[in-house]
């Protein structure tokens, strides 16, 4: 509901907005809460679809411009993303995070060109907003004259689940069978290190800093990231990459 009540509030015109999930009940209080975010009045409409996204040809893409798929867990093959191109659906968006469901993703880029169709995966904050800004960084320092990248380091903290409990404590359980894709000395080396590796991480650049207070130093432990992997692929970095995780409250942890 975040992302349209986003959407709708920010279009320069009328959206029509479909929110699709398997229950009837919870689709119409969703479309109640962006009622009450939006102003309809301006030409907006918001309906809900009850539908099955693991079911092979249920969902209602036709004329559908653009496709927003936040329905993890991500684990398995892209079929809502191969469903996206076979109706030619302009433009797709998701927020998964798997290194086997990127890689599928990827390796459809050359048919998703011939359709004139774009597709954005990873599109969260972590990883998505996380990879934009080791981008930019790295922009920077090139611009400066450094032009060979050593290391790429990722860390977050984050306090408190937003609501998702039960999807958060499903997605952890999974983390920890897979790989954290990182690299070592300039190659790709997956380790299978997830939960563990804990190092302590300053959330600040100096005492002057807001973040000093707010954040501090916090335990973090490595967890499986895309971004580990991605972003030191395209940037070709000589050395390192790691990603580390922590949370309040400590118990998660």
């Amino acid at each position: 509901t975040a992302a349209a009540v986003h959407l709708m509030k920010r279009a320069p015109g009328p959206l029509e907005v479909i929110l699709a999930g398997r229950k009837p009940e919870r689709g119409k209080e969703a479309v109640e809460e962006v009622k009450a975010e939006v102003e309809l009045g301006q030409g907006h409409d918001v309906s809900f679809c009850q539908v099955d996204w693991q079911k092979p040809g249920t969902l209602p893409l036709d004329g559908v411009d653009v496709l927003l798929h936040t329905a993890g867990p991500f684990d398995g093959e892209p079929t809502v993303l191969q469903e996206a191109l076979e109706k030619r659906v302009p433009i797709y968006v998701d927020v998964a995070d798997p290194m086997s469901y990127l890689d599928a993703a990827e390796a459809l880029d050359d048919k998703f060109r011939d359709a004139e169709c774009m597709a954005l995966c990873s599109a969260g904050a972590f990883p998505g907003f996380s990879n934009i800004l080791a981008m930019e960084c790295a922009q920077r320092l090139r611009e400066s004259g450094s032009n060979e990248l050593q290391d790429l380091n990722f860390s977050y903290f984050t306090a408190g689940l937003g609501g998702s409990g039960p999807v958060n404590l499903l997605i952890t359980n999974l983390g920890f069978g897979d790989p954290v894709p990182v690299f070592q000395n300039g190659k790709y080396a997956p380790q299978m290190v997830a939960g563990s590796e804990m190092r302590k991480v300053d959330f600040f650049l100096d005492e002057g800093d807001p973040a000093f207070k707010a954040v501090g130093r916090r335990d973090v432990w490595s967890w499986p990231f895309p971004e580990a992997g991605t972003v030191p692929r395209r940037l070709k970095i000589q050395g390192n990459s790691s990603t580390g995780m922590g949370t309040a409250p400590g118990i998660w942890n």
